[in-house]
Order: structure tokens, then sequence, then C-alpha cells
């Protein structure tokens, strides 16, 4: 996550409260909704994480056919990453 804690954090109570201003959401407790908002960011801002870490676990498994055949860290990082993407269906 590129974000901070603490960013993310500001912008779920902005939300949340901008929300409730506006008369688009109810809630007798909003600082539950609030949680429940930046748990949902924090969640969807990790996604890239994640994927990098699994584009690099599979990068490292195959170290050797990389060395052997010559093929570039990056270039081959970046299809996996798109792959990775395409199947899991997210956007970045």
């Amino acid at each position: 996550m590129q974000l901070s804690r603490e960013y993310v954090s500001y912008l779920a109570r902005v939300v949340t409260h901008r929300l409730a201003d506006r008369k688009l959401i109810a809630a007798p407790d909003l600082a539950v909704v609030t949680e429940w908002v930046h748990a949902a960011m924090v969640e969807e801002l990790g996604v890239e994480e994640r994927i990098n870490a699994e584009a690099r676990a599979i990068l490292d498994a195959h170290e050797s056919d990389m060395q052997r055949l010559g093929a570039s860290y990056a270039d081959a990082f970046k299809k996996i990453k798109a792959e990775l993407v395409r199947q899991k269906k997210v956007v970045l």
C-alpha cells in the first residue's frame, strides 16, 4: 500500500461522514461504519502488494530457468504481474 495507514484512516472517516451528511447512508453508530470502510479500503489497497509478492515468489521459484535463458527480471515481473491481474480479475 502506497498510502500511510493514518491517511487511509482519515479517508475512511471523511468518506463515512460525507455519505452520512448527504443522507446517502444512515447508521446509529458512524464509528462502526468508519471501521468497515477503513477495513475495505485497506483490503483493496493491499491487492497490488499481494500480487507483487506472488509475482516475486513465482520468479524466485524459476530463477535458475531465467538465468539459463537470459531473461530480464523486470520484463518477466511485468508479464507475470499482468497475468496474475488478469487471472484474479482485479483493477490496479
